[in-house]
């Protein structure tokens, strides 16, 4: 069977500790014992444990009293608190002890097992940040690159509304690192050890955004078989990065502006109110002026978002830093070779309509075709150079189609095949005229089982 993870049972009831630790063994964890608070710290000092499950009133040495050693020795186990002598005086101590959770006695299985699985993945995830973290350090990869005016601009900017807690909305085109950015601000906020949840508002079914954000009470609706937290309440104390935000359907959005002026959500099924101190930081691609003024995106939201505004420049007005860029790219690759003079000259010529996202791309691929080598100007012939000076025009919009009664979607359907038989295919192109997200043109095809049609 495979283990969940390791715990400790620690409680001075022979009978109670020996049945939770046969029945978290059949449930798949890794288990051991301890009948005293001495015992549960020597075996803390000696192994690691995932999560340590504590009874507080010991004999000799408490919980609470373990719970303070483990803390100054910086174990860094989850602790859940078991006790039938709860208190709110107890409660508050562990809580400001870093107790992971208080749990009173007599408890149901299935609900301890939810605390522990909690538990486990707020373990998890403070683990992999340290790891993200250190390989970032070592990397230099998740920094905002570049010595352009452009990118010295972008960082003093972050620089002054990071330590604020106020709302940034971050504008830029697709592919120009909005979420880099996001995070470089969360990094350089006073809420850096916290956590940092980013969600993608236009990945999210509209039946499903309100339970994901939110949470959801168990029987909140047919599959809700257990309490569920939201993405908005995990990320209490630190940040919520939503992005593409202007994809966010009109019927939601005013319950996002309830939660940005009160600071309160409410799970889905739920009764009561649940204070949380979120930082909010949006991104979008979009014009939002542009969908207020077409009645689909509030303007009271756009305001109440639209404190601190930071844009995020396309890679084609900082291009002197495709060097540094293509540099730091190949070095979290691990490839030995280089990129030649006449190489560098043809990716600063082309013209980057997908951003730093595209010429990641572009060198993974040129890595990955050309292992151990120096890249040639030949290597990334396959691009389209185009001159450095001029505007950048958008494809032509089709001719106008022939007349056609039918329902909306039909309409909408031949439209969508129209406009990609134009583009011979080129959904990003196509999206870009339809004026939507490449996702949400995707999410359509899919949707119109438009398959091959447009070739």
């Amino acid at each position: 069977m495979t283990r969940k993870g390791k715990l400790l049972v620690v409680d001075d009831e022979e009978s109670l500790r020996i049945l939770l630790g046969k029945e978290l063994t059949r449930e798949g964890y890794e288990v051991d014992v301890a009948s005293g608070g001495e015992e549960a710290l020597r075996r803390v000092r000696e192994d690691f444990y995932h999560c340590v499950l504590l009874d507080i009133v010991m004999p000799e040495v408490d919980g609470l009293a373990v719970l303070r050693n483990m803390r100054a020795e910086n174990i860094t186990s989850e602790v859940i608190i078991l006790t039938g002598n709860a208190t709110l005086e107890s409660a508050i101590e562990c809580m400001k002890l870093g107790a992971f959770e208080y749990v009173r006695k007599p408890y149901q299985l299935p609900e301890l097992i939810i605390q522990i699985e909690r538990a486990l993945e707020h373990q998890r995830t403070q683990l992999d940040r340290s790891i993200l973290r250190e390989q970032m350090r070592k990397t230099g990869y998740g920094t905002i690159v570049g010595k352009s005016r452009a990118i010295a601009d972008l960082r003093e900017i972050i620089g002054r509304v990071a330590p604020t807690q106020s709302n940034v909305l971050i504008l830029g085109e697709s592919g120009t690192g909005k979420e880099l950015a996001a995070r470089f601000i969360h990094e350089k906020s006073q809420s850096a050890d916290k956590q940092f949840v980013a969600v993608n508002c236009a990945s999210l079914p509209e039946n499903l955004l309100e339970s994901e954000l939110f949470g959801h009470e168990k029987g909140a609706f047919t599959d809700a078989k257990f309490q569920k937290r939201g993405l908005a309440e995990i990320a209490d104390g630190g940040t919520l990065f939503l992005d593409e935000i202007g994809d966010l359907p009109l019927a939601f959005q005013a319950k996002l502006l309830r939660f940005l002026e009160t600071g309160e959500i409410r799970r889905v099924g739920g009764t009561k109110d649940i204070g949380l101190n979120v930082r909010i930081l949006c991104a979008t691609n979009r014009n939002l002026e542009d969908l207020v003024a077409r009645k689909l995106f509030r303007d009271d939201l756009y305001y109440r978002l639209n404190v601190l505004a930071i844009t995020v420049p396309p890679l084609r007005d900082h291009k002197d830093d495709i060097a540094l860029l293509v540099e730091n790219i190949t070095r979290t690759l691990g490839f030995q070779g280089s990129f030649a003079a006449e190489a560098m000259d043809a990716l600063k010529s082309y013209d980057w309509p997908g951003n730093v996202r595209e010429l990641k791309n572009v060198v993974e691929r040129t890595c990955v075709l050309c292992p151990g080598r120096n890249i040639t100007a030949v290597d990334v012939s396959f691009l389209k150079a185009k001159p450095l000076t001029g505007e950048k025009t958008p494809p032509p919009a089709p001719a106008a189609a022939e007349a056609f009664v039918g329902t909306l979607s039909e309409v909408e359907r031949r439209h969508i095949v129209n406009v990609l038989k134009h583009v011979q295919g080129h959904k990003g192109k196509a999206a870009k005229i339809l004026e939507i997200n490449p996702k949400t043109l995707y999410r359509k095809i899919r949707e119109y089982k438009i398959v091959q049609v447009y070739e």
